[in-house]
């Protein structure tokens, strides 16, 4: 069917429940709809699984340059040319610095730092311990913990984990245009000082083996060189610390959950797949071009054409992810939290050659988030009865403002 209806404004206005409604009858009535995105552009919009995994996966598809004035884009404030951001690269230039990045991330490395990020839950709980009860597990747990391992992991000084994080909270968060320009810029320039004192003094952490990459195999640019260390360094820590917190307050309003994932840690990574899939916080999506004509159904996105892919919603879709008769509601009327879903093929980290390079890092520090507290706090319960939760101001993602708790 082809949607002829006046295209509204993407992402969709309100609450998640009813962003969440508005999905579920999008996949069931218009999956490929039209829609206007910040950048005024007037652009597809996939909302069911297997079309927004076709599209992430087809080699037909490419990345729109949203440096490009004339670009659809989803952020509100364009990146200037020079800013390096890796998921703006198609092949052959976005295979070949990947692969300079990805070394450093497999499950096998990744495995050896889970005692790292262990290190990190408990200092962080160390402190709510000390100044608690009360407590709030976004400011004192979820929020932090993203920069504070990548900190410890990199060896950056413990001081530069709240310079990290009030980054990443102005750039995705309400700011003004100019203070976006300009902590992009700060940004930039911290990498740039990073890059040059590993030069100086180089040391065991992923930074100084790029360095070395680009001084001594020549695989990269300095260009591509700041896109590795910028990526290293501030990637996703607002989507990951926003998904923590959401799953910690779905297993707060639960109890019979946490006792479970409590009594048995062996199906915290089977739960964590779980709450990947639900709170993907993202709330617009991923964008691509077509470079030539695909038929999806009955619609033909036309070569030139931009479409944008919906996570939030392809991971609801119940033709993938059917409810489970005995699971527990997350959003009413909407999902279901199954803590034994398996397989789990959701879209969280994308798919196809741009998949999220950290997406084991991510497992492990949610994995180990929740062990830690688990053991550390195992009568913690909401501070008082259950309100209407309060959410951050971020344009592109869902991130709770509190969770606030006692025990």
């Amino acid at each position: 069917m082809i949607d002829d209806s006046p295209p509204k404004a993407f992402p969709f206005h309100g609450s998640e429940s009813e962003v969440l409604s508005e999905l579920a009858w999008l996949r069931e009535n218009r999956p490929l709809t039209r829609v206007v995105v910040l950048s005024g552009h007037e652009i597809w919009l996939a909302t069911r699984y297997q079309d927004a995994r076709r599209i992430l996966g087809d080699p037909r598809f490419g990345v729109p340059k949203e440096a490009h004035p004339d670009s659809p884009r989803l952020n509100a404030v364009p990146f200037d040319a020079d800013f390096p951001v890796l998921r703006q690269l198609d092949p052959p230039d976005h295979p070949r610095i990947r692969n300079v990045l990805a070394p450093a991330f497999t499950v096998r490395r990744i495995e050896r730092i889970r005692p790292l990020v262990r290190q990190v839950a408990d200092r962080l709980l160390d402190t709510m311990a000390e100044t608690g009860p009360p407590a709030d597990l976004v400011s004192g747990y979820a929020d932090p913990l993203p920069a504070a391992v990548v900190c410890a992991w990199q060896k950056l000084p413990e001081r530069d984990v709240d310079r990290i994080r009030s980054w990443n909270a102005a750039v995705n968060g309400a700011s003004s245009a100019e203070r976006i320009r300009t902590v992009r810029r700060q940004m930039l320039h911290y990498v740039i000082e990073l890059i040059a004192a590993r030069r100086a003094a180089p040391g065991d952490d992923v930074i100084s083996s790029l360095v070395a990459a680009r001084d001594e195999r020549g695989a990269v640019s300095e260009r591509e060189l700041a896109v590795l260390v910028f990526q290293l360094v501030f990637s996703a820590h607002v989507a990951l610390s926003s998904l923590l917190a959401s799953a910690l307050s779905d297993l707060l309003r639960h109890p019979e959950l946490w006792e479970r994932l409590r009594s048995d840690h062996t199906l915290i990574p089977v739960a964590v797949e779980e709450m990947l899939r639900v709170h993907t916080v993202l709330r617009d999506g991923h964008l691509r071009i077509a470079r030539e004509d695909v038929t999806l159904g009955d619609v033909t996105i036309r070569a030139g054409e931009t479409v944008v892919v919906s996570v939030h919603s392809a991971n609801r879709d119940a033709a993938v992810f059917p409810a489970p008769h005995d699971g527990v509601g997350c959003a009413p009327g909407h999902e279901h939290l199954d803590l034994e879903r398996a397989p789990n093929p959701h879209l969280t980290f994308g798919h196809g050659i741009h998949r999220c390079v950290a997406a084991h890092l991510n497992r492990v520090e949610l994995q180990t988030a929740i062990v830690v507290l688990l053991g550390r706090f195992p009568s913690l319960r909401p501070a008082s009865a259950e309100e209407e939760r309060t959410w951050k101001a971020l344009p592109r993602a869902y991130g709770l403002a509190a969770l606030p708790v006692v025990w």
